[in-house]
Formats: structure tokens, sequence, C-alpha cells
């Protein structure tokens, strides 16, 4: 079977087993301060996703397909999808059944550029601060983060709430919005795949390090 990138998740996500992971934001800002304290910064381009990902320990026939796949990535030639363990789904829907198949779209836009409203959702539906997001726009994908936790009205939409980043250019009502397994779509930092370490049967210590590709 040919390989087709970007890598969906059953294709590589849903395959590691993942020991930890740590998300956080790369900032790309210019900054200045005065020795009173203030500081000026100035966003030069959007913060991008990162994350630092551990892989557990693994038969080495497993590390291997692994490290095979991460290799056909090319470097950062090649993209793929990753979502967060820790948000698989949304918290006060640990499980995902109670959206189950709802098709969840943008309500309306914030005028901020930073909240927007969501519609389609079951009557009272909460989504919780850290909940994140997924919605594509022109072939592009945005990963986003609740930043306000709010709940669904009777008819299914949210008021308008915060979230993180910003929105990108591109955005608009209608577009449809993931929330469960939302993935944010990156890339393998350039030298920071470690294929781990084999003794005997088992293979420890595989890490890599992902940046977000916008």
């Amino acid at each position: 079977m040919a390989v087709s990138y970007p890598y969906s998740l059953p294709a590589f996500a849903d395959l590691l087993k993942i020991s930890s992971v740590v998300w956080d934001i790369q900032r790309n800002d210019e900054l200045s301060g005065s020795g009173d304290g203030r500081v000026w910064q100035a966003e030069l381009a959007p913060p991008l996703w990162t994350g630092t990902v551990t892989l557990a320990d693994m038969y080495n026939a497993e590390a291997k397909q692994v490290a095979a796949r991460i290799r056909k990535l090319h470097g950062a030639q090649e993209a793929l999808f990753l979502y967060d363990p820790l948000s698989k789904y949304p918290q006060a829907d640990p499980d995902g059944t109670r959206l189950g198949a709802a098709s969840v779209s943008i309500a309306a836009l914030g005028a901020d550029n930073a909240s927007l409203s969501l519609r389609g959702l079951p009557a009272g539906y909460r989504l919780t601060v850290g909940d994140k997001m997924q919605i594509g726009y022109g072939g592009r994908y945005a990963f986003l983060e609740v930043s306000e936790t709010v709940a669904a009205n009777g008819a299914g939409t949210t008021p308008v709430f915060g979230v993180f980043p910003h929105l990108p250019a591109g955005f608009s009502a209608g577009l449809s919005v993931v929330l469960l397994l939302p993935a944010c779509k990156c890339i393998i930092m350039p030298g920071s795949h470690n294929p781990g370490t084999a003794s005997g049967m088992i293979t420890t210590e595989a890490t890599f390090k992902i940046v977000q590709k916008k």
C-alpha cells in the first residue's frame, strides 16, 4: 500500500504507546524592555504548538516499525497528525459518547479574532478550559485550545468564548469542528528522533519532538 501524507491518526498516532508527552508553545516574539520592569512584546509570527514525546518500553519489533514510519517522513519534509493524549475528548465528555456523531461547526466568530461560538452540540454540552479542537480551513488545519468554560443552549449553540491562539486568516462561520481526537498537524523536529536502545527483546527511551505545521 502506498504511503499517504500527512499520516492519519490510524497510520501513526493510534499506534504509539506514549509514556509521557509535554505540550508547549513556541512563541515567535520580539521583546524589549526598560530598567523599571516594563516589557514590550511584538508578535512577529503566530505561536506554534510543540510536543516532546517519550514512548513506553516496547518489544523491538514494535520499536522498529515506529522508527521506520518516522524515517519515512524524510525529516521535516512530510507531516503527520498527532493528538494530545490528555485531551483526546472534552473533559466533560471523557469517552466522547455524549457528543457521538454530532456534526459541530462554527456558528460565529468573535470581533476580537480570538473567540468563536459553536453549533451542532447536544443541548447543555459543556466545553471546559483546556479542551482542544481541530478546524480545517482552506487546506490547512488550526489546533485551538478552549480558554473559557461554556455550555451549549437548548438549540446546541454556545455563547462566544475565547480560544488560543488567535484565529488564522481564512476562518469563517460554517467550518467543521473536530472535538473528538482533535489533532495537530505537525512535523518531526529535525534531529530530535531517538529510536531507543534495544536490550534483549525490549527497546527503551524512544523519543521525538514535533512542531506544528501550518
